[in-house]
């Protein structure tokens, strides 16, 4: 069972982010298929029934160890408390840290 019957009206009714991110430029040049394991995230999302689904891919190339330079990790992150974004009903990502 993979979990989908637990995904409501309510979730799909909000937008799913898919986060992608490699932390070297030598891993965005050389593993092509974890970065393509990650962009299939989005596709996974749209065949569970989400209609919109965002894909934030700025920070491939950037070290995980501060989130300073991240802008997409931070952006990712933001809910309705943090400038107005609003509520999300999926967020998915691989290896977050």
């Amino acid at each position: 069972m993979n979990g989908s019957h637990k995904i409501g009206p309510q979730h799909l009714s909000r937008p799913a982010v898919v986060y992608v991110r490699q932390s070297t430029l030598d891993q965005v040049r050389h593993h092509h298929e974890s970065r393509r394991r990650q962009y299939q995230l989005a596709e996974r999302a749209r065949g569970l029934g989400w209609k919109e689904v965002s894909v934030i891919d700025e920070d491939l190339g950037k070290s995980g160890a501060s989130s300073l330079k991240r802008t997409g990790f931070r952006r990712g992150r933001a809910g309705p408390d943090r400038r107005g974004t609003e509520h999300r009903g999926l967020t998915a990502g691989a290896q977050q840290s």
